[in-house]
């Protein structure tokens, strides 16, 4: 013989959207809001933060598209011809 399955009330009954938009508005009510000097001062720091970073990812990027121009275009050699494959396999 088959136990039929009974279903549990859920815990707290929905409220659709309208009960979304409350709950919702409840928790921003919890939020401790930053003053306005803490947010200016926030706001420096992820500017400051930010132009750092592209800063270096700029220097980075420079260095390896130089570094490989010399590579291919031979600036290491001093002949200016690049690389030759049979001197790195030993001809």
């Amino acid at each position: 013989m088959a136990v039929s399955a009974r279903r549990r009330p859920s815990a707290q009954p929905r409220g659709g959207f309208v009960g979304f938009l409350r709950e919702t508005y409840d928790e921003l009510r919890k939020v401790v809001w930053p003053t306005p000097p803490e947010l200016y001062r926030y706001t420096v720091i992820v500017v400051i933060t930010t132009a750092v970073i592209a800063l270096f990812i700029t220097v980075v990027d420079a260095s390896l598209q130089e570094l490989t121009k010399r590579f291919i275009y031979g600036a290491f050699s001093g002949q200016g011809g690049g690389i030759s494959l049979p001197k790195i396999f030993g001809g």
